[in-house]
Parts: C-alpha cells; structure tokens; sequence
C-alpha cells in the first residue's frame, strides 16, 4: 500500500514537472528585437535546469518572479559562475541581464519552487553618458542612486567619457552587464586628414585599452568627411585591433548615413566584415501635427533600409540612437504644441515593429546631459516595455497634439490669451530673427521666434491669462516656459515670471527656475560661444482638480524691466 502511495505520489510530481517545463522550445518572437527563449509558469522543483538556445551572439535577460525568502541562485551552463541579481525597484522582481554566445545553453535555478521565470534575447540598450551633470541643474544629480532607481534596472550597457567610481565600475561588472569607453575621432573638423599614427596614439591612450574591465570603444563620429579621413582612421582602426589590450573587445562607429558617400561605405564594409558595430544617429525633429511626426519616422525607416540595400544584415551590427535631447540648451521638443513623450513612443513602437528594423542589435537614446529628468525617467519606461518585454502595443495612449493650450509660442500675437496689461503698451507679442535657436531648440527653426512681450510698470505686474481644457482629474500636468530679458539678452541673470494655476494643486516640490546660456554652437550675431546669450527655464507643475482650469503669468522685477516668454507648454508629466 505504501509502494503504491509512493508511486502516485511521484506520478504527480513527474506531472506537475513537465506541466511547469516541458524542454526546450522554438524561440518565440515577441518584436522586432525581443525573443522569448524559454518561459516557465511556475518552477516546479527547489532546484530546475532550464536549456535554451540563443539566437545570435547577444544579451539575454533573465527574470525570476519575486520570492517571499532569499533570492534564488542561478548558473548558465555548468562551468559558469552565479548571476548577480539585480532587484526591480518596481517590482522586487530579481533579474540579472548577460551577454552570452549564439547556440545551446543550459540555465540552472535553486530556491525558486513555484516562481515564474523568463529567458529572453533583447537587444543592447545602451545609456549614454554616465557620470554626467544634467546642463539644467535643478533637475537635480543624475547619480548612482538616481541610476539605480530609475535606470540600471533597464539597461545593459553604459557608455562613460570620465573616470567612474571604482566600487560602480565593479559593480555593474559583477552582473554580466557591460561598460564602454567613448573617444572623439581625430581629425574630424580639419579639412586636412589626420596621420594614421595620430589617430592610433590618441585611440591607444584611452582606458578601453589602459585598463581592464571595458567591452568596447564608442568613437564619435563617422560622417562626411574625404578618402584621405577615412584611409587614415581605417589603417589606426586595424592597428588598434592588433593591440593586444583592446584584444577582445569590439569598436562602435557612431555614424550617419555611411552608406552616402563610397569612402565612408568603404569603410563601413570593413567595421562589418570584422564584426563591429554601428551606433547609427537619428535625432527625430518635432513635427507640426501627427502626420509630419510619421513622415519623419518614415524617413528614417527608408534610410535604414537603405543600409540594408548597400550592406546586407547590417542590422544584426547596428544600435539605433535615438534622441531625448529635450532639455535646453540643445533640444529636440522644440513644439510646444506637441506631446515629446507620445513622440518619443512613436519611435520606440517603429523600432519594436516596423519591418525595417527586424533584427536590430542595439538601442540607445542621446544622451542624459541634454535630457530633462521626467524623458530621461520616460524613456525607461519605454525601454522596459519594447526591449526586455517585447510589446507590440503602444506604451503611451495620449494624443500627439496636446489640447490643453492654444497658442503656446504666441506666433498668432495674443490670440487665445486675455491680456491684462498694468500699463497702456506693457504687454505686446513681438519677435526676434534667432531668438529660437538661442533658446535651444534644434534643429534650427523658425518657431518660437515670437513671444509674448512684457515692461514692467512699478508694483502692478502684467498678466496674461487662458483656461486650460481637457485636462484628468487626478492626473499631474507640467507647464513649462522659457524667458528672457531681450534688452539685456547677454547678462547673465534669472528673468522670473510667476505660473499660477487657478483651479488646480500646485505640487511645489517639481517646480524651479533655472538661468542657462545659449548652446555653444548656436550662434545668432552677436551672441556665439564665447558671448552666450541668456535665458530662463521655468517649470511648475499641478494637479489637475477638474477638467479645466486656467494658466496666468505675469512677469516679475523693477520697474521698466522687460521679459520676453514662449514655449508654454502644457502636457502630461510622468510620476515617479
């Protein structure tokens, strides 16, 4: 009798084994760049291997649900060391993401009975740069602890131009994950070609080949430029390969279109036959409505198809850099008429499902210094989403065109604004050739050369005023605004303007103004890189209460004090 127990009691295991596991399967595409290779409901055993094979040499992302004890422990193949977790903030989920061989693996978890798990291919997901400082400071230390909490956990490679802190350095190492120098391109703004031996020096000093512990060299960047260019950085690319400290490791052209020219398709040939990477520049403008926002993600998909024309399977080498460059002093929101957040999930839904972008290696958004702390946050999210779990459907469900404002840069004078003027003629719109390419806003447009304009008539401030529509009750809402003093544009000092929301719930811990000069190489005689001109970024966000509500600004300073705003704009703003 008790022979008999015995055996239906391991009948039931068996059962409950293979109901949980049932071998390997067929890879599963779930988009363009994710690939389930093994998932398992709920592991059945304390201790369970799992084969899998992946597809191409690439990253691989583990995860295991959340346990209610310790963490489980988990080896690839036999001969290999445990996986370093690392826990989801989010979730308390425990995954670790690694860089494993194209073929037969075999993944081995102990202390995970009755836990999910998921094996996937993903691609490269690149953050660029870190350490690095925000250009607007009250954003706040874009620093470790800011990077755990919001990046590490979704990204598998990190692109430094300094020294990093030595403790991080190991740390991120420990986990399978990947680090990567970046150097200039020597030569690059000369019209003379550099010597093949300057180029091969300045590549040899950098820490990629000095010190221990990089995966590679991000050299930035590979575009026009004369035969004589690229013989000279094609001979000191080779030599670097026979280095023995870069031995190993892979190079990363950031780039252009290199297929336009026969020198840079030359040599983009050579960077594929040798297996390095492209890390391919698509800085995606703005466009006025939805359908000019498509139509330049259509370019860039027939761009890309172009590479694939000139250079078959291209894709398999390429990283895909997209921009949230979205703050000032250079930034890519350069409508504030439009959402920046749908629109940067617009070109994350044409990488994930697009067929031009089937089987791309990389992704990488350029980069933290130009970007605002809710997109840099955002485009995390956006990572998690398309590239480690694989989603066809759309991560953001908002309209590109925000509805909340009209007339936000003024270009229809005080159209939609109630003016409230504290002296006849203190309040106009006027406008300055430049005065948008100043601010920040790239590339070079002509909007937001207008503004509304304000002169300061003693105590009484000017104000203009417009109720905001369509709003969420309960939903958070930014309202941003740039300012400037246009008849001291070159004083370096704060323009104040007060942003009151009537009808709604300041939260007054996300809201600063912040004073920042012009971009370097945005220059509008007189004002140039040595003779910036200076402007004022302002943030308030709310609450909204109801569906509506209205906005007012009135300006600040002595009397006679002139200030000059646009770029109002009002849009969802991504909680922490």
């Amino acid at each position: 009798m008790a022979t008999k127990a015995l055996a239906a009691l391991l009948a039931t295991m068996v059962c409950a084994s293979l109901a949980s596991y049932a071998g390997p399967a067929e890879p599963r595409r779930l988009n363009n760049v994710v690939t389930q290779l093994a998932e398992v409901e709920s592991l059945s055993g304390d201790a369970e291997s799992v084969d899998f094979s992946n597809p191409r040499d690439g990253w691989i992302f583990i995860g295991v649900g959340k346990a209610a004890g310790a963490e489980p422990r988990a080896v690839i193949d036999a001969a290999g060391s445990a996986l370093v977790w690392r826990t989801n903030p989010r979730s308390g989920a425990p995954e670790a993401m690694v860089k494993l061989p194209k073929g037969a693996h075999q993944l081995r978890v102990e202390g995970a009975q009755g836990l999910r798990l998921d094996v996937r291919a993903i691609p490269e997901i690149q953050y660029c740069y870190y350490p690095t400082k925000p250009h607007i400071a009250a954003y706040g230390p874009y620093d470790w602890a800011y990077m755990e909490k919001y990046v590490l956990p979704d990204v598998n490679t990190i692109v430094t131009r300094s020294e990093v802190d030595p403790d991080q350095f190991a740390e991120w190492l420990r986990e399978g994950r990947q680090w990567l120098s970046n150097a200039s391109l020597p030569g690059l703004s000369n019209e003379t070609a550099p010597s093949p031996d300057a180029v091969y020096a300045y590549w040899a000093e950098n820490s990629v080949v000095t010190k221990p512990g990089f995966g590679g060299l991000i050299v930035d960047e590979f575009i026009g430029a004369s035969e004589g260019h690229y013989a000279a950085w094609a001979e000191a690319w080779g030599r670097l390969h026979e280095t023995p400290g870069f031995a190993g490791k892979e190079f990363y052209a950031w780039c252009g279109n290199m297929w336009d020219e026969p020198a840079s398709l030359e040599f983009a040939k050579k960077l594929m036959k040798k297996g390095d990477l492209f890390v391919w520049e698509q800085y995606l403008r703005e466009g006025k409505d939805e359908q000019d926002a498509r139509e330049e993600i259509d370019r860039c998909k027939s761009h890309f198809a172009k590479w694939k024309q000139e250079l078959p399977g291209v894709e398999k080498q390429m990283v895909v850099c997209l921009g949230y460059l979205s703050a000032p002093p250079e930034s890519l929101n350069l409508n504030p008429s439009a959402d920046y957040q749908v629109y940067l999930d617009m070109q994350f839904y044409a990488l994930a499902t697009a067929p031009e972008f089937d089987g791309v290696y990389g992704v990488m958004e350029y980069m933290a210094d130009y970007a605002d702390e809710e997109s840099l946050r955002y485009a995390q999210k956006l990572f998690r989403h398309y590239c480690i779990e694989g989603n066809t459907a759309r991560f953001n469900k908002d309209p590109y065109l925000l509805p909340h404002l009209k007339n936000a840069d003024f270009a229809d004078g005080l159209d939609h604004w109630r003016a409230e003027p504290a002296d006849e003629g203190s309040i106009d719109s006027r406008s300055m050739k430049g005065f948008s390419w100043l601010e920040g806003r790239y590339p070079e447009t002509k909007q937001g050369d207008t503004f509304c304009w304000m002169k300061r008539a003693g105590e009484k401030p000017n104000r203009v005023l417009q109720p905001l529509q369509q709003l969420t009750p309960g939903r958070l809402y930014s309202v941003k605004a740039i300012a400037a003093d246009p008849a001291q544009l070159d004083v370096q000092k704060e323009t104040r303007i007060d942003i009151e929301v009537a009808g709604a719930d300041i939260v007054q811990k996300f809201g600063f103004s912040f004073a920042y000069p012009s971009c370097y190489s945005h220059e509008v005689e007189p004002y140039s890189e040595r003779h910036p001109a200076w402007f004022t970024l302002h943030r308030a966000v709310f609450r909204a209460t109801g569906p509506t509500a209205e906005l007012a600004i009135s300006d600040r300073g002595e009397a006679g004090a002139e200030t000059a705003f646009n770029f109002v704009e009002v849009q969802p703003f991504v909680e922490h």
